[in-house]
C-alpha cells in the first residue's frame, strides 16, 4: 500500500530565522507536501519561501492582510478550496512555532495514523507549551534542541495548556479551522458525521464536531503524540516576535508581556522530539546558493532590527535580566 499524502498547511510572518528547521523536521517525520502562506513580511521570509517554492520544497502563496478576515483564517479558507490540498489523504495545520512530536513507532506521521483507529477522521493532538529555559539570546542552534522544558498535561499551569492542533482527512470535513476542521453552520451536526480521536486514539467527544479548541480532563493526552509549541523561545527571540505580531491576528498588540507570562512555562523536562534528521536536510537545501544568500540576509536583517530595538531601556533590561516593567513601543 502506498504511503498517504500528508499536506502541512501553515501561515507565517517574519519566521525566516526558524523556517528551515521547521520544514526539515516535518519533512523528516513524513510530511509529503507543504502549503505555506505568508503575509506582510519584512525580514525576507517571503523571498525564502519563493526560493523554496522554485526548488520544489513548498508551495508558497502571498496572503497580505485584508480588510475582513484575519490573515490566518483567510489562508485556511484558501487552502481548503485548493484541489491539490483537498486531494491529500491527510492535512495537518500547525504554526511555524509548532512541531508535531510523535511518540509511537518510528516517530513518523504514518506511525501516529497507524496507532489510531482505522476509521479516525481526525486526530487532535495536545500542545506542550515549551518555555524559554531562562535563555536570553538568539542562537543558530536548533530550537528543538535548545528548549527542552515545558508545560504539564495532568496539572495545567493555565487555560491555554490543553489547546490542541489536528491532523485530519480533508475529505471528511467542509472547511479548515485553526485548531480543528469544521462543518458548515447550516448543516445539521450528527454524531456519526466524523470520528474524532485524541492523542491516544480515544474519542474526543461529540461536542468537538461543533466547536472547541482545547481538551479537557477526560480527553487530554500525549500518549501517541504532542505538539511542541515554542511560542516564546529566548528573550531576544520573543522581542522579535513581539515586534512583528502574529500571522493569526490583526491585533498588533496581541504579543505583550502577559503573553510571555502565559507561555514561558518550564515545569517539565522534555527532550523527546527526534532531531537527528534535521541538520542533514537543512544542509542539503543550503547547497542552493540563492537560498543560502537569502537566509544570510534574513539573519542580518533580524539582528539589525533587534539591535535597534535594544536601544530602548525597557527592552534592554528585559533581555539582560528577564525583569520588565512597562514595555513600550520603540517609537515612543
Amino acid at each position: 500500500m502506498a504511503s498517504p499524502t500528508v499536506t502541512l498547511v501553515s501561515t507565517m510572518k517574519n519566521e525566516g530565522p526558524y523556517l528551515l528547521e521547521w520544514l526539515a523536521y516535518h519533512k523528516s517525520i513524513g510530511i509529503t507536501d507543504f502549503c505555506i502562506f505568508s503575509n506582510d513580511c519584512t525580514d525576507g521570509t517571503n523571498l525564502i519561501l519563493n526560493r523554496l517554492d522554485q526548488m520544489g520544497v513548498v508551495k508558497h502563496f502571498d496572503n497580505p492582510l485584508g480588510p475582513r478576515m484575519d490573515p490566518q483564517r483567510a489562508a485556511y479558507s484558501r487552502a481548503g478550496k485548493m484541489d491539490w490540498v483537498r486531494a491529500s489523504d491527510w492535512v495537518l495545520i500547525v504554526d511555524a512555532d509548532e512541531f508535531l512530536n510523535v511518540h509511537v513507532g518510528d516517530r513518523s506521521v504514518q506511525a501516529l495514523i497507524d496507532a489510531c483507529p482505522t476509521d479516525a477522521d481526525s486526530i487532535s493532538i495536545n500542545w506542550r507549551l515549551m518555555g524559554g529555559c531562562g535563555q536570553s539570546k538568539m542562537s543558530d542552534d536548533l530550537v528543538t534542541e535548545r528548549f527542552t522544558r515545558g508545560s504539564s498535561f495532568d496539572d495545567p499551569e493555565n487555560g491555554l495548556v490543553w489547546g490542541f492542533k489536528t491532523l485530519f482527512r480533508p475529505a471528511s470535513f467542509d472547511f479548515f479551522g485553526v485548531h480543528r476542521p469544521k462543518f458548515h453552520k447550516t448543516k445539521e451536526i450528527l454524531p456519526d458525521m466524523a470520528v474524532m480521536v485524541n492523542g491516544a486514539g480515544k474519542p474526543m467527544g461529540e461536542q468537538y464536531l461543533k466547536r472547541g479548541w482545547r481538551g479537557n480532563k477526560d480527553n487530554v493526552s500525549n500518549e501517541f503524540a504532542q505538539v511542541n509549541h515554542y511560542a516564546v523561545k529566548s528573550r531576544e527571540d520573543f522581542l522579535l516576535k513581539r515586534l512583528r505580531g502574529t500571522a493569526n491576528s490583526k491585533n498588533k498588540d496581541r504579543i505583550d508581556m502577559e503573553y510571555w507570562d502565559k507561555y514561558d512555562i518550564n515545569t517539565n523536562e522534555d527532550a523527546t522530539i527526534p532531531t537527528d534528521g534535521i541538520r542533514a536536510q537543512m544542509d542539503a537545501w543550503l547547497q542552493d546558493d540563492d537560498l543560502a544568500a537569502l537566509l544570510r540576509a534574513c539573519a542580518e536583517c533580524s539582528r539589525r532590527v533587534l539591535d535597534y530595538q535594544l536601544t530602548v531601556p525597557e527592552f534592554r533590561t528585559f533581555i539582560d535580566t528577564g525583569i520588565f516593567e512597562k514595555m513600550k513601543d520603540a517609537a515612543e
